[in-house]
């Protein structure tokens, strides 16, 4: 066999790469993290497998994020925990979440009590390191989104969920543009409350404020048929 052949066919599918990874988890099982030395030589003694191919299967494994280095887990066997499951599922339905919302959803016990902000922390971590999930800033807060979800799409999402942002957004969507001072009192909320979601709007894009016109603030065109698919369907879950 030759390595450049294994290099092109190179997949989660190919035999070589299960047998690499059989042998990978079989040194975690033994409750061992995995030291990628090892690997190799434990593979190599085993497998018909040049050299230069066993590199790149090893290099394939963990360049995915199959296997980490000093871990007990491969990607396969993360989700033997029933709870970094059900906080991934949460995160997967809701479109991303925030530590204290995931918290509060996933990790709190039947009599109300929060769990543990370290145990939740480390499976984050986790999901992280394995790219289960990734991290983005929106204003104060660190959401967590599925790692294939577009983070541009996981921003509003995660804005829209805010029922004041909503308000703001969809006014927007009926009367296309607005003096910024005149917002609060058309959606019926604190001024300061809307000043602070306003600002926010606008450092993520969503809104466009014009100074040379009195501070009249309107839709981002770019961005208003997302802003109306997502509320649309946020309107419809919660109704559901």
């Amino acid at each position: 066999m030759k390595p450049n052949i294994i290099t092109k066919t190179l997949g989660l599918e190919h035999p070589s790469v299960k047998k690499v990874l059989e042998i990978a988890e079989e040194i975690m099982n033994k409750n061992k993290v995995l030291n990628v030395e090892n690997l190799y030589n434990l593979a190599k003694k085993r497998l018909k497998i040049p050299k230069r191919g066993l590199l790149s299967i090893i290099h394939f494994l963990l360049n995915k994020k199959i296997l980490i280095e000093g871990s007990k887990f491969s990607k396969e066997t993360l989700f033997s925990n029933k709870l970094r499951y059900n906080i991934y599922q949460f995160i997967k339905t809701t479109g991303g979440s925030h530590f204290s919302l995931i918290r509060k959803n996933v990790i709190a016990d039947h009599s109300d009590n929060l769990g543990s902000s370290g145990q939740l922390i480390w499976h984050l971590e986790m999901l992280l390191k394995f790219r289960y999930i990734k991290k983005v800033k929106v204003g104060n807060y660190s959401v967590f989104l599925p790692f294939e979800m577009d983070e541009e799409l996981g921003t509003i999402n995660f804005l829209l969920k805010d029922k004041i942002n909503r308000k703001i957004l969809n006014i927007l969507i009926e009367q296309e543009s607005i003096k910024e001072s005149d917002v609060y009192k058309l959606i019926n909320e604190k001024r300061e409350n809307v000043y602070y979601r306003i600002n926010n709007l606008i450092e993520h894009n969503l809104i466009i404020v014009k100074e040379e016109f009195d501070n009249f603030v309107y839709l981002n065109p770019n961005q208003k048929n997302k802003i109306i698919q997502i509320s649309k369907r946020i309107d419809f879950n919660s109704k559901s």
